[in-house]
């Protein structure tokens, strides 16, 4: 298994992981193309303002016949933001958006591909429901029909429609952030952080529950998979969820605080084989600050794999469990022990994990801000911007540049012919672009 290739790896100090900044052509030469040796053909897919690049407010999705979606936030005015879906199919950007919603509070948002072949969009939307506040305040999903227009279906719109019996937890109007979407045949499956009346630390945040509505477009069973009513433990602060095997399977972190807190450490859960129950949450790993949370990705023959950075360090890592049973990776002893891909000045952010379908090996795209440690997101170093994707090749990870001027939030898949794709809004204009592999 090749966990215990990594674990020789590190114990010879061979230095498979990268320990400095990635540069493939050792540099461009005054006045050449500093792209010239990517891959990568990058689309500009909305050029509009958006202040919410730094968050995840963007999302991607593969559908037949390679049609590439993306679902993404744009500034209207000082409090209006318009929820959008656009489509790239043989390399041509659709030439015109289609408006979804129109929001004042803007957590998350996720886009999967239904049966019929129609992408489906997953974000806070609904009404306020007495709130001043959370002018937003359910779990919606909007879907599209065939002719371009979508239509806001509620999946959930108290938090006392999933119940574990706590009075903290079976109660308040705040459902819907963070979500997470997949299907399962007909079935959308929806994740999302229940934070109750979104008000208090303890209560609110603290108190704050994961939870998932199955089902849709107008009939949803929901149900509470980690409570944090009575334990205080922030549960949903940021989600990933994957279908494995017929079932889906996610990670999550604790957000004390706020809807938007600096999330800590990796948690796992994988629903059960009787398709209704699921696995207590695991910690995979100790991690201060997960930044935008950890990815998870799946491949058949490999299992389960996580890309995590630790903001706090700027260590990127990636763990694997092979995952490929359904009772698998839900104790410690399944998981590897994180292997670090990228520790260098200050990048590894905001990492993205697929598979290869052709190779089953493990990328993760990611941004790096500076080879100088200790920069934040507002001191990044233009020079030393750079979005790379680091693919592990029989063992080693080694590393392409996909754009020179980086990439904010990342969103990595596969064509079927293996081809990448990275949807992810540049540093230094919030343009949202798609880097298709050539």
């Amino acid at each position: 298994m090749r966990r215990h290739a990594y674990a020789l790896c590190l114990a010879l100090a061979l230095g498979c992981g990268n320990d400095k900044p990635a540069n493939p052509d050792g540099g461009p030469k005054p006045g050449e193309d500093p792209n010239a040796g990517s891959p990568f053909v990058r689309l500009t897919v909305d050029s509009d303002p958006s202040e919410l690049h730094r968050i995840s407010s963007i999302a991607l999705a593969v559908g037949p016949e390679n049609r590439i979606g993306v679902a993404y936030f744009a500034k209207l005015n000082d409090k209006d933001f318009q929820l959008r879906y656009r489509e790239v199919r043989d390399g041509q950007v659709q030439s015109t958006f289609e408006p979804i919603a129109t929001v004042q509070r803007v957590f998350g948002v996720s886009l999967s591909f239904g049966p019929d072949g129609q992408p489906v969009v997953a974000y806070l939307g609904g009404g306020s429901d007495g709130s001043v506040l959370w002018l937003q305040s359910d779990m919606a999903l909007s879907y599209r029909g065939a002719q371009g227009t979508w239509t806001e279906r509620i999946a959930v719109r108290r938090g006392d429609e999933a119940k574990v019996n706590s009075p903290v937890s079976d109660t308040g109007l705040l459902v819907g952030l963070n979500p997470a979407l997949v299907f399962s045949g007909s079935e959308a499956i929806v994740a999302y952080r229940d934070g109750h009346d979104g008000q208090f630390p303890q209560q609110d945040w603290a108190g704050s529950d994961l939870e998932v509505a199955t089902g849709g477009p107008t009939t949803w069973q929901h149900r509470v998979v980690a409570a944090g009513g009575d334990t205080k433990k922030a549960y949903g602060g940021h989600i990933n969820m994957v279908m494995a095997g017929g079932q889906p399977a996610l990670v999550s972190d604790q957000a004390y605080g706020g809807p938007d807190a600096t999330g800590q450490n990796v948690l796992f859960q994988r629903r059960n084989a009787d398709g209704a129950t699921w696995s207590a949450p695991l910690q995979v790993q100790t991690v201060g600050n997960t930044q935008l949370g950890a990815s998870l990705a799946y491949d058949a023959q490999e299992g389960f794999g996580i890309a995590v950075v630790d903001r706090n360090s700027d260590r990127l890592t990636y763990t694997e469990c092979a995952g490929t049973t359904a009772t698998k990776c839900t104790v410690p002893g399944d998981w590897s022990l994180p292997f670090p891909v990228y520790q260098a000045g200050s990048g590894g952010w905001y990492p993205s994990l697929a598979f290869d379908p052709t190779t089953h090996e493990p990328a993760i795209a990611f941004h790096v801000c500076s080879q100088e440690a200790g920069r934040n997101e507002t001191s990044c170093t233009p020079a030393d911007d750079q979005l790379l994707i680091s693919t592990r090749i029989s063992g080693t990870w080694r590393e392409v540049l996909v754009d020179s001027a980086g990439g904010w939030s990342p969103k990595l898949a596969f064509l079927s012919s293996g081809k990448r794709v990275v949807l992810y809004r540049v540093p230094s204009s919030g343009t949202l672009t798609l880097a298709v592999e050539r």
